[in-house]
């Protein structure tokens, strides 16, 4: 699904974080990405603009009103948010006017994604550079030779060798001690002295 500005803000954000953040990555952007986020909880879906007060993003964002202030700035430096500051006019509070520029969060998304996809690619290169090197697969031994030489001294898988029934003639108990006899000895049927 290809994302345009006609989009709710909640669903462009998501894709924008699931794409790696792109420039807002890192943990020195944190408190960024915190605001972008609480802005999106906060403001209408649709068109991602409305009043709001740092008291209100403080309160969403977990982050104080000092911090709230100085994030939106960067925002608004960035592009990303158009930021029309409230204040006390004639006597009262007036809240904040915020709009969220999705324009220009959907190009910081595809920046973002095709930053990822490379990453991923040389993540990939280096995965199979170094399960190349393994000598070990799942379900299988590590050392062939070992398996191979077994497999060589032992009889062939499906036939087992023919035991006398119990009571028609005696066992004697292997060298080994397996009281049932040579024909039951792992390390008697490997050839393997006692």
């Amino acid at each position: 699904m290809t994302l345009t500005a006609h989009a709710p803000t909640r669903d462009i954000l998501t894709s924008l974080a699931r794409g790696g953040w792109g420039e807002l990555s890192g943990s020195e952007h944190k408190g960024t990405r915190a605001m972008l986020r609480a802005l999106v909880d906060l403001l209408p879906y649709g068109s991602g603009e409305g009043l709001v007060t740092a008291s209100q993003i403080a309160d969403v964002s977990g982050y104080s009103e000092r911090w709230v202030r100085s994030r939106l700035t960067e925002l608004e430096a960035r592009g990303l948010i158009l930021w029309r500051r409230g204040g006390v006019v004639a006597g009262k509070c007036v809240p904040s006017h915020v709009r969220i520029v999705k324009g220009s969060v959907l190009a910081l998304l595809r920046l973002a994604r095709s930053a990822k996809d490379a990453a991923i690619e040389a993540r990939r290169a280096v995965t199979r550079r170094r399960v190349e090197g393994l000598t070990f697969v799942m379900g299988k031994r590590r050392h062939s030779s070992i398996r191979k030489s077994l497999q060589a001294s032992s009889p062939s898988r499906g036939s087992l060798p023919t035991l006398p029934r119990h009571g028609l003639s005696s066992v004697s108990e292997c060298g080994h001690g397996e009281p049932r006899g040579s024909a039951y000895c792992a390390l008697c049927r490997r050839g393997i002295p006692a």
